[in-house]
């Protein structure tokens, strides 16, 4: 019996119209399964849940096909009367029947079914919060102004929370006003701030070394700037806090945030039981976009802080996390597979109010009507949102990912979290991936807040957005990852974490000819899937202004052809003048550079753990 038979059928939409849905009706949808056949007319559909298997005959099948969306029951019926070879509206009695049965048998879920088994009260002990890191490079007026936000935070809030600033900067005046910056807010706030410049940073390095001198130089590069010192560097604080924090929780900011944090006038309360398009809108300036927004009212890091590690079920029960039984209409069950009710929350994260957080706008063309209306109010908008510098960038509605999107803002470090590349853009989008495979029942909560985000300078990003895709070495690692997601059974994250380094180590072992072929079958994938879903906009935007429509055709063009050229494979890291042999040499320095990281890293992360609070004391 083949069990990994997926129950994939498609046999179109309906040909009649559905009935219009009573709101007050129950909705239903059929389980999640695999399916396995057991003659000519009859197979096996086992549960994915529960692996409980069922016995029914093909046609059974055929109808609870239709029933993947959670829809009434009449709507059900209608959909399999007219789909379902053979059967007619006369029998409409009839197939009711049949579902009836399967509501017994626990194939068809109602909503309400649905959300109880996922909101039993459960809740946990959050873990010791380690401290607040902020990762600070060379922006003194940066990190003062977020040092003034958190001094005017401490005396509303009286949180007394202990603070870490984790220096990167290679100038000696910013190391020197950045240590009179953080004796000014301990003095002035009584909260604990510890200072970690270049001095301290290599002398914890160095005790993390000897006490692992088989992961000594391993550990050094993740936390040291010693490889490529032309690239952003800000995983390697992001390492260091880690290991910091190990057995407890930390938050992360960087230093060109700020507070308050505020609330959408459009966000929506409950829990979104699915993603939904992006949620945009945008302002004239960049005073306008800081003032955007409510204040709220209760402790941003309390708030964050409370859900950290907290399971699923006990999450959902709470009224500001409750999932409407109507948000599920419409939606496949298989679509829901990650809301386990004992999956943990690894982290959570928010928007910004200010500067956009990514190097790109391309996500700007993706808005739903409302966003793409804001962002196209007139030409001369359109032309400064363009640079996405004066908008707010968040979720609308409070929502569970099986990984995060940007820099998570509270973490749940109890269990192994993994380190992130110490060099390279796309650190956060990394760091997530690796995360969900050592920890795949883990979850991320998004709320739908924001937090200020306010640049050391205007950055342009409209040629990078009408450009064809490059990813950098950190967003192909990303992608290679994620094809590794489902496909390994390990319980451990420091077992499943070396196993990773084990995979990366396979590709940067392959022949020079099969890592060239990788690399160009990656950016093909990555460009067709632009073009693929930047026409689906193109489509389905018909009333967009002609500006609007230009630049999408710009981008797709210029994707379309990057696809047809013959240039070496270069992501986006690599010199401009690197040859096809020249990417594959640096593909395989690069993976196994990371490799020889991840498979160290449980060991560092076990020796800080075991060393607790006092580690951080003794930096």
């Amino acid at each position: 019996m083949d069990s990994n038979v997926q129950l994939n059928y498609n046999y179109g939409a309906p040909v009649t119209p559905a009935p219009r849905p009573d709101p007050n009706a129950p909705l239903y949808a059929s389980e999640d399964a695999v399916v396995a056949s057991l003659s000519n007319s009859e197979c096996v559909f086992q549960v994915k849940r529960t692996g409980e298997p069922h016995v029914m005959t093909f046609q059974v099948l055929q109808a609870l096909d239709q029933c993947r969306e959670f829809r009434t029951l009449d709507e059900h019926v209608s959909r399999i009367v007219t789909t379902v070879p053979g059967l007619n509206a006369q029998q409409r009695e009839a197939v009711s029947r049949v579902l009836q049965s399967l509501i017994q048998r626990g194939l068809l879920v109602s909503d309400a079914d649905f959300v109880a088994r996922l909101s039993s009260v459960t809740h946990v002990a959050r873990p010791n919060l380690r401290a607040v890191f902020i990762r600070a490079c060379d922006r003194p007026s940066q990190l003062e102004r977020l040092l003034a936000t958190l001094s005017d935070y401490e005396r509303r809030f009286r949180a007394a929370r202990p603070y870490v600033v984790l220096d990167d900067s290679k100038q000696e005046a910013s190391l020197d006003r950045h240590r009179d910056l953080v004796r000014e807010f301990a003095r002035t706030t009584g909260c604990k701030l510890t200072y970690i410049g270049p001095a301290e940073r290599a002398r914890f390095a160095e005790r993390v070394g000897k006490a692992l001198p088989a992961q000594k130089e391993a550990i050094s590069t993740l936390l040291l700037p010693r490889l490529h010192p032309e690239r952003f560097g800000g995983g390697r604080s992001w390492n260091l806090a880690t290991l910091l924090s190990a057995g407890g929780s930390m938050v992360l900011m960087d230093d060109d945030q700020r507070l308050p944090m505020r609330r959408h006038d459009l966000a929506i309360g409950g829990m979104a039981p699915n993603a939904a398009a992006p949620f945009a809108r945008f302002q004239r300036n960049m005073e306008e976009a800081l003032s955007t927004g409510e204040e709220i009212a209760e402790d941003p890091f309390g708030m964050h802080l409370d859900a950290c590690a907290q399971p699923l079920a006990g999450l959902l029960a709470q009224p500001g996390y409750r999932i409407e039984r109507e948000s599920l209409r419409g939606l496949d069950m298989a679509r829901l597979a990650h809301l386990n009710p004992d999956a943990r929350v690894i982290a959570t994260q928010q928007g910004t109010y200010g500067s956009a957080r990514s190097e790109s706008a391309l996500w700007l063309y993706h808005l739903d009507a409302a966003g793409r209306a804001d962002f196209c109010a007139s030409r001369d908008a359109y032309l400064t949102n363009v640079e996405a510098q004066s908008l707010w960038q968040s979720t609308q509605q409070a929502r569970l990912l099986e990984y995060a999107q940007f820099t998570p803002f509270a973490f749940d470090n109890s269990r192994l979290l993994p380190c992130t590349s110490p060099v390279g853009r796309g650190e956060d989008a990394l760091f997530s991936a690796v995360a969900h495979f050592c920890q795949p029942d883990a979850l991320v909560l998004d709320l739908p807040v924001a937090i200020g985000h306010v640049q050391e300078r205007a950055r342009k990003r409209s040629a990078n957005t009408l450009s064809a895709s490059t990813p950098r070495v950190n967003h192909f690692l990303t992608g290679y990852v994620q094809r590794q997601f489902g496909q390994y059974l390990a319980d451990d994250p420091a077992q499943r974490l070396q196993l990773l380094g084990e995979i990366v180590r396979d590709l940067a072992g392959a022949s020079e000819s099969a890592r060239i072929s990788h690399l160009r079958e990656y950016l093909n994938f990555v460009r067709a899937d632009t073009i693929e879903r930047l026409q689906q906009q193109f489509e389905s935007a018909t009333d967009a202004p002609v500006f609007w429509q230009a630049d999408v055709r710009a981008a797709i063009e210029a994707n379309g052809r990057a696809m047809l050229a013959k240039a070496p494979p270069r992501l986006g890291d690599w010199a401009d003048d690197l040859d096809s042999a020249g990417c594959a040499n640096a593909l395989r320095e690069e993976l196994n550079t990371v490799a020889s990281q991840f498979e160290a890293w449980p060991a560092a992360w076990t020796y800080a753990r075991e060393q607790g609070e006092k580690l951080l004391a003794t930096v």
